[in-house]
């Protein structure tokens, strides 16, 4: 059974997997998402790995300051309006930014509703209490399994066409997480944008615990390299 740690870190790649999926560049965009518990998805890790900025909103006061704690998300804010104020001078730069709305969802989605306010994505996780108003260009549902989103039938096919597969990279401590981070980045080719970015950034958002491992794409000649040269043990 995967260790808590290690399925969140699992289930912020097939996220961030599902953006790729759908569009190479998420700088400028904006994903949406609400419900009790949705900050702590790894939805703000994926979308600001992906480039993009994320707007949550979530009442679970308990779990929004535990995972702000642990790094998993940019800024928490009280009203509507310091949200789209923060994510409108980040969007006009093109920085990413994960940013969430702390409170009751209702009266926020129907302020969103009432302003206008168009994300280019809202996700949706099944079986989390959330409410299903359609304020996004588009829509992404997302289900779980052994509780862990399962992934769409549009990432299978992507991550297909690269040929590539995930891929468990044990490690002992963090220091042996960092030396592996840093070989797979020596591995990797410099112009694979998408893998190096995440190998690169996952580590701020989720922060490495003793035992942990990291969990990345890779293809068959990769995964062989991988064992051969140290990097880990592959699973």
């Amino acid at each position: 059974m995967l260790v808590r740690a290690e399925q969140l870190q699992r289930q912020t790649l097939r996220i961030y997997g599902e953006l790729m999926a759908r569009r190479e560049s998420w700088i400028g965009r904006m994903v949406f998402a609400c419900g009790a518990g949705v900050s702590a998805t790894g939805l703000p890790a994926a979308v600001s790995i992906a480039g993009g900025t994320a707007l949550l909103l979530d009442p679970d006061a308990a779990v929004v300051k535990a995972v702000f704690r642990r790094g998993g998300m940019d800024f928490v804010v009280n009203t509507l309006n310091e949200a789209l104020r923060v994510l409108k001078n980040e969007i006009r730069k093109g920085r990413p930014l994960s940013v969430v709305l702390e409170g009751e969802e209702a009266s926020a989605v129907e302020e969103l509703q009432q302003r206008g306010v168009l994300p280019d994505l809202q996700v949706i996780f099944h079986g989390a209490r959330a409410r299903v108003d359609s304020l996004g260009r588009e829509l992404l549902s997302l289900d779980s399994d052994a509780g862990v989103v399962r992934p769409s039938e549009e990432l299978q096919r992507w991550l297909e066409q690269h040929g590539w597969a995930e891929t468990v990279l044990p490690a002992a401590s963090t220091a042996r997480l960092r030396e592996m981070d840093a070989r797979l980045l020596e591995m990797l080719p410099e112009a694979d944008t998408v893998r190096r970015a995440w190998v690169q950034r996952i580590a701020r958002y989720q922060r490495p615990v003793p035992g942990d491992a990291r969990v990345v794409w890779l293809a068959e000649v990769e995964r062989a390299a991988a064992a051969a040269t140290g990097v880990g043990a592959a699973v």
